[in-house]
């Protein structure tokens, strides 16, 4: 009669102590991830500035090559 009442039990605590660590374990796993998402967005911050900035050093000497052009044709 007592192995209705232990049985049931038992399983219950052995359940809410695996919970218990699959919660644990899960919000370990999503701080991982947040650090990993923030320091991938400051590279990718990092990477966007360093790509403007070679832009505009290739792009001004031929903006101005082209605009020098344009003025010797006639065309402005």
């Amino acid at each position: 009669m007592i192995e209705y009442v232990v049985g049931p039990l038992a399983a219950v605590l052995i359940s809410l102590k695996f919970t218990n660590h699959r919660v644990k374990k899960q919000a370990d796993r999503i701080t991982e991830q947040e650090q990993m998402i923030g320091r991938l967005v400051k590279v990718v911050e990092a990477t966007d500035k360093e790509t403007l900035r070679k832009m505009m050093v290739i792009l001004t000497p031929m903006s101005k090559a082209v605009k020098q052009l344009q003025t010797e044709v006639g065309i402005q």
